[in-house]
């Protein structure tokens, strides 16, 4: 029954592993203000721009039809691009592949009476060798500015865009090991007679914008190095 048991958790461990490795997940705009004082900076995955499909007909049929009708445009657009992918945002600010279904069961009230609308993203890879944002965010304004609008339908995008990163958890090794590299290089400096108290490098990756297409990965740790002598501060610190 033991082992049994294990395999399942194996089996559950392992599902776990494989949707981490495959997630692509959105990073908002916001920054955080107390940056900790060790990060890593990757340039993001996407680059992704918001998009509103808005119909104003007056009956609810009629709206569903044309913004269908649209969406069904906008698909076509994107097979004949290979530098634009159509997606939506879950809950959990994951990056979802966007589809006609998908995409259905996303229309909900628009703010005014007799309005439907829908929101997705259209995104583009971030190529390595690039720096400025605009160009990119530029091709995707372009592209939803070419879309054919059905009946009353109206498209619109916003300036303001997001970036993606795939698999972020990728980067937790790399940032708690330099962590520990200027945690040595500190005590090495202070030439013996000290040790250190960490806590957090048990901690989950994290990850906030850094630019207009980059990305910074930390953890929240802290330690305090204490003089050898001070041989009964590790039980008074679990104490506390």
């Amino acid at each position: 029954m033991r082992a049994f048991i294990v395999s399942i958790f194996m089996v559950l461990g392992y599902g776990q592993l494989a949707n981490a490795q495959t997630d692509e997940v959105i990073v908002t705009g916001s920054r955080i203000v107390d940056a900790p004082g060790i990060t890593i900076e990757k340039k993001g995955d996407y680059l992704l721009l918001e998009v509103n499909i808005e119909n104003d007909s007056r009956e609810l049929s009629v709206r569903i039809k044309e913004m269908n009708a649209t969406i069904d445009n906008m698909i076509a657009a994107a097979k004949n691009d290979p530098d634009i992918i159509l997606s939506l945002i879950d809950d959990n600010d994951f990056v979802r592949p966007l589809s006609k279904d998908t995409f259905h069961a996303g229309i909900r009230r628009g703010s005014r009476p007799d309005t439907s609308i829908a929101t997705l993203k259209v995104k583009t890879n971030i190529p390595a060798r690039i720096e400025d944002s605009f160009k990119l965010a530029q091709k995707l304004a372009e592209f939803v500015d070419g879309i054919e609008e059905v009946g009353r339908t109206k498209v619109d995008n916003y300036d303001e865009v997001s970036v993606s990163v795939v698999d972020p958890y990728q980067y937790r090794d790399e940032v708690r090991n330099k962590i520990i590299t200027e945690i040595n290089a500190t005590t090495n400096a202070l030439s013996g007679g000290y040790r250190v108290i960490v806590s957090g490098l048990d901690g989950p990756v994290k990850w906030t914008r850094s630019g207009d297409l980059n990305l910074a990965f930390y953890m929240n740790y802290s330690y305090e190095i204490i003089p050898d002598t001070l041989t009964n501060y590790t039980q008074q610190y679990i104490d506390e």
